[in-house]
Formats: structure tokens, C-alpha cells, sequence
């Protein structure tokens, strides 16, 4: 069984036909038009560290 694919970027998502579908708390839900039905992945974005202000 094959499991759910996870990209760590939306370029790279998009670059394999996949297009936003929903805003998830860590990255975005994607999915991919494949005739009868959609193929779903996850992009999991790394959180962006604000600079400390010391």
C-alpha cells in the first residue's frame, strides 16, 4: 500500500501538477486532477524563525 506523499515545498508540488486545495496548521492539503478521482498530498512548510531582538 502506498502512503500519502509529503513535499516540503509548494514549488515543488506544484511543479508535479498538484494545485492548493486547503490551508492546513502546518503547510497545505494539494491535490492533483487524475481523471476519475484526485490524488492528495501534503506540503509541511517548516516554521520560519523571526531573528531574536536582543
Amino acid at each position: 500500500m502506498n502512503g500519502i506523499r509529503v513535499f516540503d515545498s509548494l514549488e515543488k508540488a506544484q511543479a508535479e501538477g498538484f494545485a492548493v486545495f486547503d490551508r492546513i496548521p502546518d503547510g497545505y492539503l494539494v491535490r492533483k486532477d487524475i481523471g476519475a478521482h484526485f490524488a492528495l498530498a501534503l506540503v509541511k512548510l517548516k516554521p520560519v524563525r523571526e531573528p531574536s531582538k536582543n
